[in-house]
Formats: structure tokens, sequence, C-alpha cells
């Protein structure tokens, strides 16, 4: 083991999937690849015991002598569950009374969980092990979903259940052992601050706590870019290319209204990002997901934004949150705070007036206060904080939206 294994928080990474694959197939040549890169990198591979990508993770791992470790279940009445296979031949094994108990072990012996392709057992481990990081939030084991066909799971979920920011925020994804590896070390070094938690009890299981803490290492590498790392893209990921098309890097760019930190997370691929988000729990998000920005939890219309300090700002669903009495400070201190030929770029609602909507998930409803922009407004508000006009668009979506880009000219 390197030393830089030795002084790492996460060692074993457990393998989720289905015990049908067969050998030949490119799927559990995948794994097996996957496995055997991440033991030639120090971690212990932990699966359930069975055949297919259980067996395709051993098999990988002890290729190159990496440590193993199973938990299998050897059912008496369960006649469609697998159980051992006996040619899944691990270092160490533990044999658990029934199903629960051995996914709840697989859980426990695992510091993140790679979740592959598989059927209705998969399906139960990945919502427990998503179910868990959401309410261990900031120091949970990470869950990654290993190949492209996750993409469209995923999307179809958020279009036909209730999953929120903090759900999809503790999902990554990777394609490539090389992914995988990228997105563990970056995952070590945003729970850096669990170190100073003290967790006993059943639910020290579920969380990354100071047993796992021991010597943290800060990990140097170059930044991954955000589709390889997360579930999905930002749905902003077209605005945001233009935005990176007119400013140019390396620059400082603000970003106002920052939220749960996908836009500020895409964008420090690229800038110095400094953030800016009214809500503390937005802000605990956003920070972890970019421990390297700036956050700063204030109001925009009270934080002073500086003078010429930004060569960009980005404001995506922010700014038609503010009462028409404050639009204009805004849109003066945006122009204060830009360099020369420095660039604002907003996403902002299309429409007349002010009013409160009702935004329903499940069983909450959330009050949402907006001020609908013309493009009319937008020119006058422009010409009176002295932009010049660049480009107004409407898009329609799910409601109308403005896509306005403003260049500062002295």
């Amino acid at each position: 083991m390197t030393d830089k294994a030795s002084k790492r928080l996460l060692n074993n990474i457990t393998f989720f999937g289905d015990s049908a694959i067969p050998e030949e197939s490119p799927i559990y040549k995948d794994i097996w690849n996957a496995a055997q890169f991440l033991a030639q990198k120090g971690y212990t591979i932990v699966n359930g015991g069975g055949p297919g990508v259980m067996k395709a993770a051993t098999d990988g791992a002890e290729s190159v002598d990496g440590k193993t470790i199973a938990i299998y279940w050897q059912p008496k009445l369960a006649s469609f569950f697998e159980g051992r296979n006996l040619a899944n031949v691990t270092d160490e094994y533990e044999t658990a009374s029934n199903y629960m108990t051995r996914t709840l072990g697989l859980i426990e012996k695992g510091d993140a969980y790679l979740v592959c392709k598989g059927g209705t057992g998969t399906v139960s481990e990945f919502g427990m092990v998503w179910a868990l990081a959401k309410l261990y939030y900031g120091c949970h084991k990470p869950v990654i979903l290993y190949g492209d066909f996750w993409d469209p799971i995923i999307e179809s979920l958020q279009t036909n259940m209730n999953i929120d920011e903090t759900e999809l925020a503790v999902l990554y994804q990777a394609n490539t052992p090389e992914q995988i590896l990228s997105i563990l070390e970056k995952h070590e070094m945003k729970i850096g601050h669990c170190a100073d938690k003290q967790i006993s009890g059943d639910e020290s299981a579920f969380i990354l706590s100071p047993r796992h803490l021991t010597n943290i290492v800060a990990y140097n590498q170059e930044a991954s870019s955000y589709d390889e790392q997360f579930a999905g893209k930002p749905v902003s990921h077209i605005q945001l290319d233009e935005f990176i098309s007119m400013v140019h890097p390396p620059a400082k760019v603000l970003d106002l209204g920052t939220g749960f930190g996908q836009d500020a997370k895409y964008l420090s691929t690229k800038y110095t990002v400094t953030g800016v988000e009214i809500s503390p729990k937005s802000a605990m998000i956003a920070k972890f997901e970019n421990p390297d920005m700036e956050l700063i939890v204030d109001d925009m219309v009270k934080y002073d934004f500086g003078k010429e300090r930004f060569k960009g700002i980005w404001a995506r669903n922010s700014l038609h949150h503010i009462e028409e009495q404050y639009q204009d400070l805004i849109f003066k201190k945006a122009f204060d705070a830009l360099v020369d030929d420095g660039i604002f770029y907003l996403v902002v609602r299309e429409g007349d007036g002010e009013k409160v909507e009702i935004d329903e998930r499940g069983y909450q409803k959330i009050e949402k206060f907006y001020h609908l922009y013309s493009k009319d407004e937008i020119i006058e508000r422009a010409r009176k904080a002295g932009f010049k006009v660049e480009k107004i668009d409407t898009v329609v979506r799910s409601h109308k939206w403005l896509n306005i880009i403003l260049r500062k000219k002295n």
C-alpha cells in the first residue's frame, strides 16, 4: 500500500450490481477493470459474495493481489436469491442471517458505494444508500453511479418523483475507473470538517466519522469537468457555455444567487468564483459541492459587490426574486463591480408586474415572490446603470424566460 493510501479516509468500496451478468458480458469486464484499478490504488473491494457483478469485482481486485471482502447470505426459503457463489473467493467474508442484515453489512463495511447495472436487489441497495447519503449530508458516504445508462434513469426520477436538490447533490456519476478515483479523492477533500464530529451508536455505520478520519491527506489534482463528476448537467449549461465564451479565463466571476451551487461548480472549472446566497441551508450545500469557492451568506441587496472586481457576473434564477424598489440598485452595483468590457449575464422570468407563486413539492407548499421583467424594462434598467445591451432572447420552457447579456462600456 502506498503512503497516500495508508492516510486515506475512504478505503473500502462496496460494489452493488446484478448477479445475473455473465462473464462474457462487456459490463462484467468493465466492473472487473474498475475493481482491478481501484485495488491497484490500495482500495479494498467489498461485495455480496455472489456471481455476476460481485464476482467481477472480486476477480478484478484479486488479479493484482488486492484485498477483498464478501458479506453473503445463504437463503433457505428465498428461492430467487443467488446466495453465495463458491467461485467468488475473497480474503475475508462474513455471513449474514437474512437479506436485510446482509445489505446493512455491505453498507456499514463500505466507505463509498459503486452502483452498477442490476435488478430489483440493486435498486433496493441504491435506494438505501441514496437515502442515507441525504440524511447524513455533509459527512455522508459517496454514492457513485457507474455507467452512462444512469443519466436517463435519474432524469426520469427528477421528472416523475419529488427529488430535491440535496438528493441530487449526493450523487456522482462515472464512466471510467479514473473518474471513480477522481470522485473518491474529491469527496475526501469535501468532508474534512467531519473530523470534529463525535459519533457513536448505530448511526455511526452510515456516516463518515472520526474512525475514518484519523489522518486526512490533501490531494492536489486537476479539476474534472462537472458532467464527469455528477449525475446530470446543470439545466443552464447552454447559457453557461455562452457566458464562458464571452468571459475569457482566467478571471474572477461573481455568482449572484448561488443556490445549491450547480452553476458555480460548472463555472469553477474555468474561473475563480465568488458566490452570494441568502439561504444558509442552500449555502451549506453549495459550499460542500464547491469547497474552494468564496461563498458569502448574505442578501445581494445589502452585500457590497465592490468596485471593478469581476470580469463577469452570472445571475440565473435570482434577480426576479428581488422587489421592484431594489432593482435599479442591483443593476448599478453589478455595473460598478465589473471591470471595463465585463459581462453581466442574467436569466430571469419574463412577464408583467410582481406576484407570489405557490411551488408544490410533495406535501410542501412553498411561497415564492417574483418580479417579472419585460424586455423594455431590462433595456431601461441597463441604460440607467450604464450597460450596453448585447442580447435579450425569450426562451419558453415551463414559463417564459429572458436570457440577457449586458456589457460594461465606460
